[in-house]
């Protein structure tokens, strides 16, 4: 029997396979009870070798090596306008009171009475360190009661352009381990933008500097301020949220039947905040171990979420997943046709030509490439070896192949030559063939999947080169070719933060 005439039947595995697209065929070749090579009277040669037996569950599927971290980017974003709200809310528009005197601290027989007026806060950022800014007009007025005659009086409250003072509260928002903001508020600078008349409010008859009694006056009331504003950033409760969006890395996501990829997040570094707009956004840096698991779908798990870690670089920004590519033996064998089928060996007067090749697995990680011959020899043999990838040629080869026993055996008796050490090596030469198109086949098919919303307003997003190739497998089944694919992975978060209007209370 030929070997393009050899029936296909299926292996064990695949008569308990639910899945008939999934199933390899394995070219089942045919035991012959007498081996033999038989002359002809036109000098050509007839070879008839056994084909190599399957060995059953021999080779197990080597464990999936572990990759190093890979970095799942999911900065979180805060409204920053509830922030500002809870801070104007905290801070009044309006300070003082023109007709209520204030006793001067350095001077008994001195007074004086203000009223200001800001403007709504604007917000920068530097680092951790957010920075209110306003700008406040106000009124002024001293009076002093001199020993002998009556109060004199006197100011910048009349008509006209009122002074101005440039108001600037800084607040740390650093977070802790614990993912909570501990802002410590303070005033940064009150005084007035310009050194001109415009902007000083001097009684210069009684030496009472109103500015700088306003000044003072006006670092006070912000100094009492001050708590209710560290109180309202405080009262963001970041932890729960990510904790959420942290767990849903531990859902399962199916990338084919079964086959599931499971994330793994491990720890979570935070790189700081960032202001755009109206938009404060946290760094937030999840570190995964993803894994392909084969099987029934694993259960989602609750993790706790780990102490929050500052930012560290040196493992660098990128993902790294395993992808697995299935080559099935019919696929394998057209690869090899392509390479073998057609290729010559001339010595000592006799051509031998390759007229067909099939594969299969053994069954103990070695593969079995048979080989139909025509020429000066007719029919087949089989050659045996490893398969391995070669990085350089990004192409899957065999290193140690060569004719199994049996066919050693027959050609011995009549063409030994085509058994020989330069025949040997340029069939290894020419017998292998490149995974590129698989590997990116199932490269795009795991990046298809990634691709998704884990749920409303959370999408898991994913780009990858394919990497290295870790291992290649002659499994009974099927090729197996495992590679490490890098790239980017990252949360969309679409959904922002609660804001806060009051204390204690969440907007409805």
């Amino acid at each position: 029997m030929s070997l393009t005439n050899a029936p296909m039947v299926p292996t064990n595995r695949e008569e308990h396979s639910g899945d008939k697209r999934n199933r390899v065929r394995l070219l089942a070749m045919p035991v012959v009870g007498a081996a033999f090579v038989l002359f002809t009277g036109c000098g050509e040669m007839s070879l008839k070798a056994n084909a190599p037996a399957i060995i059953q569950n021999a080779a197990a599927i080597p464990k999936r090596p572990e990759l190093l971290p890979s970095v799942v980017d999911a900065p979180i974003a805060y409204d920053i306008e509830p922030i500002r709200a809870a801070i104007e809310d905290a801070i009044p528009r309006k300070f003082g009171d023109i007709d209520k005197r204030i006793q001067s601290t350095s001077n008994k027989r001195q007074e004086f009475a203000f009223a200001a007026t800001r403007t709504p806060f604007k917000l920068s950022l530097n680092g951790d360190e957010l920075t209110l800014r306003t700008t406040v007009e106000y009124q002024g007025r001293g009076w002093y009661d001199p020993a002998i005659g009556p109060t004199v009086s006197g100011g910048c409250d009349d008509e006209g352009p009122k002074p101005r003072l440039e108001v600037a509260v800084t607040s740390d928002l650093k977070l802790t381990s614990a993912w909570r903001f501990t802002p410590r508020s303070r005033i940064k600078s009150v005084k007035p933008p310009t050194e001109g008349l415009r902007d000083q409010c001097r009684v210069t008859f009684l030496s009472i500097d109103v500015t700088g009694k306003v000044i003072g006056a006006l670092e006070d009331q912000l100094r009492s301020k001050l708590p209710r504003v560290d109180a309202q950033i405080a009262r963001f409760d970041l932890r729960a949220k990510v904790e959420n969006w942290y767990n849903l890395l531990n859902r399962s996501v199916k990338v084919s039947d079964s086959l599931w990829m499971v994330f793994n997040p491990g720890i979570v570094r935070y790189g700081g905040l960032r202001l755009t707009d109206s938009t404060l956004e946290a760094d937030i840096r999840l570190y995964a171990q993803p894994a392909l698991i084969s099987g029934p779908k694993p259960p989602d798990r609750f993790s706790p979420l780990p102490a929050l870690q500052p930012a560290q670089r040196s493992v660098g920004d990128s993902a790294r997943v395993m992808i697995e590519a299935s080559i099935g033996y019919d696929v394998a064998s057209e690869l090899l046709k392509k390479q073998l089928v057609g290729r010559t060996f001339t010595k000592f007067g006799r051509k031998v030509k390759i007229a067909y090749v099939r594969c299969y697995g053994l069954g103990d990680g070695r593969l079995v490439v048979g080989v139909q011959f025509s020429g000066s020899i007719k029919g087949e043999g089989y050659l045996v070896g490893t398969p391995k990838f070669d990085a350089g040629s990004n192409m899957l080869y065999v290193p140690d192949l060569n004719f199994d026993v049996a066919t050693s055996d027959r050609l011995v008796q009549g063409v030994a030559w085509l058994k020989k050490g330069d025949v040997i090596d340029q069939l290894r030469e020419i017998a292998r063939f490149p995974l590129d198109d698989v590997l990116a086949d199932a490269r795009n098919k795991v990046e298809e999947k990634i691709n998704r919303e884990l749920t409303r307003g959370v999408r898991l997003t994913a780009k990858f080169q394919t990497g290295r190739v870790i291992d290649v497998v002659a499994l009974e089944r099927a090729l197996l070719v495992r590679a490490e694919a890098v790239g980017s992975l990252g949360l969309e978060l679409d959904r922002e933060l609660p804001p806060l209007n009051k204390i204690g209370k969440k907007k409805p």
